[in-house]
């Protein structure tokens, strides 16, 4: 199996006044699957029981806050409530490189602002729908 390191990742968010690359001074990008579940148990049962129901996607990511246009149009592009389409490749854009994309929107951003590290902007995407697996 190949391995990969995280240095070609690649982040865009389209959204209704475009598209905003997210990748640039990026520091991590997470993605995280779960499902819900509902109690079967029953009866004479001795243990819970469980299925599994909707299933639920997010997205994290975390990057530098820069001064100028770009970050201000990644500030801009990330408020909270904003609708649009998240993209990433984790492998970068070469030909046959996977890339993800999906319906989300922006659940939460945070930008925190430590005394002796740089600024960095925190973003969490709620995905809309299983993400769409295709290649460069």
């Amino acid at each position: 199996m190949a391995r990969y390191t995280g240095k070609n990742l690649v982040v865009s968010w389209v959204y209704s006044r475009g598209t905003v690359s997210l990748n640039g001074d990026f520091r991590s990008f997470k993605t995280n699957e779960s499902v819900d579940t509902a109690d079967k148990s029953a009866g004479a049962d001795t243990h819970r029981s469980f299925v599994p129901t909707l299933r639920d996607t997010t997205a994290s990511l975390e990057f530098l806050d820069t001064t100028g246009s770009s970050g201000t149009a990644q500030w801009a592009a990330t408020e909270p409530g904003t609708e649009g389409t998240v993209v990433w490749s984790p492998q970068g854009t070469a030909s046959g490189a996977p890339k993800y994309s999906a319906a989300a929107f922006i659940e939460s951003r945070d930008r925190s602002m430590p005394y002796d590290d740089v600024v960095s902007v925190t973003v969490e995407f709620h995905i809309q729908a299983e993400p769409t697996a295709s290649t460069w």
